[in-house]
């Protein structure tokens, strides 16, 4: 694991100190349960979390329809304050991978027929009660459509 040590620190906030670390640490979320295409992570409380990339493999069955990759950002109340699409949908029957990534290309169409990049704002920061979800907005086959979510990022205790 990763660590970025910087020096502690406490904040004034409306006459409260609250501590802050800046020991940023590295490590992977993620989620490899089988008949499973919509899948959440929730930022633990008091930490924040930067996310780096998220890898995605999704494997569809041959359920009619096309699938389209979202990345949705909702704060704690599950009201959504963000998405990032993938340029292409996905057919049945088929198997794609999918990097989502600051400074990466938009490809708006598959790459060797099976990889497609698509790029997240650098500076997406999370708070606590935050929740990422990576799912198949069409829901074709929610519950047999296999999906695997890796997600690399940086945390730190608030």
């Amino acid at each position: 694991m990763l660590s970025f040590t910087n020096k502690s620190t406490n904040v004034d906030v409306d006459n409260a100190l609250i501590a802050v670390s800046d020991n940023w640490r590295v490590s992977l979320q993620s989620d490899e349960t089988a008949d499973d295409s919509d899948k959440t992570f929730t930022v633990p409380a008091s930490t924040e979390w930067q996310i780096l990339w998220i890898w995605v493999e999704l494997v569809t069955t041959v359920a009619a329809g096309d699938r389209q990759m979202v990345i949705q950002i909702q704060d704690t109340g599950a009201d959504v304050i963000g998405e990032i699409r993938a340029g292409v949908v996905q057919a049945a029957s088929l198997t794609r991978n999918y990097m989502f990534a600051p400074a990466v290309a938009d490809l708006l169409g598959f790459r060797d027929t099976v990889f497609l990049m698509t790029p997240i704002p650098p500076t997406l920061i999370l708070q606590a009660g935050d929740i990422v979800r990576v799912y198949d907005n069409a829901a074709i086959a929610a519950a047999t459509d296999d999906m695997v979510v890796q997600m690399q990022i940086a945390s730190r205790a608030v």
